[in-house]
């Protein structure tokens, strides 16, 4: 993928949650943001892992190349009648 198609998700306003598939099956629900990064010159995306925090000190960063993300999904967004956002 082209980390620029990423970036300009990330930029987006207002922001849409979306999900990222990976080729080896891992995704990662991209729900903030201030949380991912997208350098388009080298490829890289990184993405701050709150939720797998192990203490204040701890923020785990996934650091992907952007040609193993394989596709993008639109996760749901909070609403009238709506239960959440989809889950990984």
């Amino acid at each position: 993928m082209d980390v620029t198609q990423l970036k300009s998700r990330l930029e987006r306003r207002p922001f849409l949650p979306f999900r990222i598939h990976l080729v080896d099956g891992r995704n990662f629900d991209i729900t903030r943001p201030d949380w991912t990064m997208a350098i388009p010159p080298y490829r890289r995306v990184f993405i701050a892992r709150p939720e797998e925090a192990k203490g204040r000190n701890h923020l785990p960063i996934e650091e992907i190349d952007a040609l193993f993300i394989t596709s993008i999904e639109d996760l749901a967004v909070d609403g009238p009648g709506e239960s959440g956002t989809a889950a990984a």
